[in-house]
């Protein structure tokens, strides 16, 4: 557009109009240097053309951020399904386990008490005063022996007066025989009547029943001799002798213990949790305090039939032959019952083993065949740390070694881990169908479904399923 001043120009006021290029030139109702003219000429050309850059720019920004909504946005259910989809697709963090070959037995400790083969109370069946002991405390004698014998004075007397009167009644009897015998020729005779034949059978039958209880009271007397006496019932020692010579006793005083110990038990109780555990046969191990470095050995033989106490328990003894009389009655034991032993058994964690009663499984970690450990990348927390984020990823990542050693050596003699910090194995796994032979709190014996040397899943069961990629961050071994 140009403008132009007007001819008539003055004192007269400035007010002017733009012209458009049709109407011709725009005439100024005053005089306008050439030098002014040029520099707002300049000016307004200048202005145009930076408003008609910012206009040029905001159609483009406009039709950027148009072209930002009109595309397709996804909705958050398509973005939580890509989520979801891409944590399933990436490879699950599992520890590991090497299956290996142990002797591999299960036991159950129990408290009891050695008692002796044979352990009987020693009373006499008679009263009377103690005239000798024959036996110490712990001395050793054989079947048949004479422990300790009563005065037997009184006794003898008794015993002499009723054979004496034995052998009178027996004697009576005799005669008594002898004039029945003579009746009975003389009847035949006819010389006396039957009547008196009668008579003398009926005196002779008293005669001889005079003669029996005679003689039982001389058998009695002769028992009581021997009651007077007290004897040993086996081959064995007095546990205990409560008695002094001279003493009185009585049926009900406790002259001491007899004791057997060629063998003995081992006594200990079952609650009733543990009864179905227990059998006939089963070997056990018995350590007593005073032989700390030696192991005895016995089997069970002999449970309760019932189970009694407030503590619900049964009785079971465990015999163990004592040839050379080491264990002695009272002794504390400790019992360690083998309830299952197998040698060379393929052994796994019980806790890897999943699935119920009707299947078992566990998951075999399968490795690419020529797949390569790949190196792990320390993480820093935040891009904008710099060096200090470095050097604090570093201590943090010897600090989690350390923690790591001392774990592991506190956990020393049950799982031996081999971890390299550095390197992780990636495969998948295979859910495999396993039968287990027994199971004890730690570890399970199999019978069926695995290898020695394959490497079973430990942790991570929840995300893992056949087929399933895995990270193998660490692997342990068994130290049974």
């Amino acid at each position: 557009m140009d403008i132009k001043n007007d001819e008539n120009h003055g004192n007269e006021k400035l007010p002017f109009r733009i012209k458009s290029p049709s109407e011709g030139p725009v005439k100024m109702p005053f005089p306008i240097p050439e030098a002014m003219r040029s520099s707002w000429l300049f000016q307004n050309r200048v202005r145009l053309i930076i408003i008609v850059v910012v206009v040029i720019g905001l159609a483009f920004a406009a039709k950027m951020v148009m072209g930002h909504f009109k595309a397709a946005k996804p909705s958050l259910s398509d973005t939580m399904k890509q989520q979801q989809q891409a944590a399933k697709d990436a490879p699950v963090a599992v520890k590991g386990f090497k299956v290996g070959r142990f002797n591999y037995e299960d036991s159950m400790n129990v408290l009891g008490t050695i008692k002796g083969a044979m352990e009987l109370k020693l009373s006499f069946e008679i009263p009377g005063v103690i005239s000798s002991i024959n036996y110490k405390e712990g001395e050793r004698y054989e079947e048949g022996a004479l422990l300790v014998s009563m005065k037997q004075d009184d006794i003898l007397l008794r015993l002499k007066r009723a054979q004496a009167a034995f052998n009178k009644a027996e004697s009576q009897a005799k005669v008594t025989e002898n004039e029945v015998a003579e009746n009975e020729k003389l009847l035949k005779m006819g010389a006396i009547s039957p009547s008196t034949v009668e008579k003398k059978k009926l005196e002779m039958d008293a005669a001889k029943y005079e003669a029996e209880a005679q003689r039982l009271e001389m058998k009695a007397n002769e028992a009581m001799l021997e009651k007077s006496n007290l004897y040993a019932p086996s081959s064995g020692m007095l546990g205990d002798l409560n008695i002094e010579e001279g003493e009185n006793i009585s049926q009900s005083t406790l002259i001491g213990t007899h004791i057997n110990i060629e063998y003995v038990y081992a006594e200990f109780g079952i609650v009733e949790r543990d009864v179905q555990k227990i059998t006939l046969g089963q070997k056990a191990k018995v350590f007593v305090d005073a032989y700390a470095d030696k192991t005895f050995e016995g089997v069970i033989e002999n449970i309760a039939p019932q189970i009694s106490g407030t503590s619900r328990t049964s009785t079971a003894k465990v015999r163990i032959e004592n040839p050379e009389g080491l264990l002695m009655p009272g002794m504390f034991a400790r019992v360690r019952i083998m309830l299952y032993s197998k040698k060379d058994a393929l052994v796994v964690p019980t806790d890897a083993i999943q699935g119920g009663e009707g299947e078992k499984f566990v998951y075999v970690i399968k490795r690419p065949e020529g797949a390569v450990s790949k190196p792990v990348e320390p993480k820093v927390a935040g891009a904008m740390g710099g060096g200090m984020g470095v050097i604090a990823a570093l201590s943090a990542g010897a600090n989690t070694q350390e923690k790591t050693e001392k774990k592991s050596g506190e956990e020393a003699g049950k799982v031996t881990g081999e971890k390299d910090a550095t390197k992780i194995e990636e495969g998948t796994v295979e859910k495999r169908p396993v039968t287990v032979g027994y199971t004890r709190t730690d570890y399970s014996q199999i019978d069926a479904g695995l290898t020695e040397g394959e490497v079973i899943a430990m942790t991570g069961f929840e995300r893992l399923e056949d087929a399933k990629k895995v990270r193998l961050i660490e692997t342990q071994e068994a130290e049974l």
